[in-house]
């Protein structure tokens, strides 16, 4: 039960990892896009925009927190 429960979880974070990696790389392509279409003022001022923004680093951040404990 328990080296089940240790594979279970090792599995969890490589398709956690997985899964971030596929969001970022499509919010990415939809800032750009956005970034190209819209001025600095609708940038600013796009509440969207901004939330995707901020989930986006987010999810970066976590990437890099779910790396370092590994790497502990």
């Amino acid at each position: 039960m328990k080296q089940q429960s240790e594979l279970r979880t090792e599995q969890a974070v490589t398709l956690l990892l997985q899964t971030l990696t596929h969001n970022i790389n499509d919010t990415g392509i939809i800032l750009d896009e956005f970034e190209v279409t819209h001025d600095d003022a609708e940038l600013c001022y796009s509440k969207p925009y901004n939330a995707l923004v901020a989930g986006h680093f987010a999810m970066k951040e976590a990437i890099e927190r779910i790396n370092n404990q590994l790497n502990k």
